[in-house]
């Protein structure tokens, strides 16, 4: 039988159709993006801000999102403006300070245009006892899985009813002081330091950040049915709500491949030994 060659138009087609981009060589530009406005306390962080953004493009592949902190008594260490510059890479960023559960609930239970919240100024998180943010801090904390739901009351008088709302959804957060222990435990911290750097320019992520954005979306695109529920290779060590935390990160850095496995489980292992160290309870010994 004699094989027909293929169409013409078709390998014109095929040949000239743009190649997935890398994912590696992706990471490394938002690596490079943030490096550009963030002064970042150790390679480490930098590697976990990266991925942790990559992994907000997947985000219902994983069965939690850890959330990130960045923390620093002291002014001027760029937390503001990390926060911003993740802001520019992230979907549906959606930047509050002071905010209500209700309306954070109200912001993110809906899955078809979840935002990825940036909360700024968060140290009331910690030092207060209010009922506003105690269900702050219960939503934070069940928002970090993805069966995470809130119970709320709808209706009046006899035709009330209890709803379980979902509220799975990627959060950053930028304070002074240590958060919570429920919160700090479901969180990769980076501890910001006062430095010489650049001013962040808001039409910087305006620009090359929003291209990125975009970029990390197409590529997010082709490795999705990769990761959905996938298992990634742990260090040794790492177990239980560290896992939890570092799983999804790892798991976007095995789908770039290059260096990025590498690194990834290094930086794993330097912040966990680092938040052990900075635990108040490591402290107190």
């Amino acid at each position: 039988m004699t094989t027909l060659p293929d169409s013409p138009l078709k390998s014109h087609t095929e040949h000239n159709r743009p190649a997935p981009e890398g994912g590696a060589f992706l990471l490394d530009a938002v690596e490079a993006h943030h490096r550009r406005f963030t002064a970042f306390p150790s390679e480490a962080a930098a590697v976990a801000v990266a991925l942790w953004v990559a992994h907000t493009h997947l985000l219902d592949c994983f069965e939690s999102t850890p959330r990130i902190a960045f923390l620093s008594p002291e002014p001027g260490s760029g937390k503001t403006r990390a926060l911003a510059t993740i802001g520019s890479l992230v979907p549906r960023a959606r930047g509050v300070s002071g905010t209500i559960a209700a309306a954070l609930i109200r912001a993110v239970s809906g899955p078809g245009d979840r935002p990825t919240v940036l909360l700024d100024d968060v140290d009331n998180l910690a030092r207060s006892r209010s009922t506003a943010s105690e269900e702050l801090r219960g939503l934070i904390n069940a928002g970090h899985r993805r069966t995470g739901r809130v119970l709320r009351c709808t209706g009046v008088g006899d035709d009330r009813s209890v709803q379980a709302i979902p509220v799975y959804f990627a959060l950053a957060i930028a304070g002074t002081s240590d958060l919570p222990d429920p919160i700090m435990s479901r969180s990769i911290v980076v501890r910001m330091r006062r430095a010489n750097t650049p001013a962040f320019e808001s039409r910087h992520p305006e620009g090359d950040g929003h291209a990125l954005r975009k970029r990390l979306a197409t590529w997010a695109d082709t490795v999705r049915d990769q990761l959905n529920d996938a298992w990634p290779e742990l260090p040794d060590g790492i177990s239980d709500r560290q896992a939890d935390v570092w799983e999804p990160l790892l798991a976007v850095a095995d789908a770039a491949g290059g260096h990025w496995p590498a690194r990834a489980r290094a930086a794993c292992v330097q912040l966990v030994n680092a938040a052990a160290v900075n635990s108040p309870t490591c402290q107190a010994r």
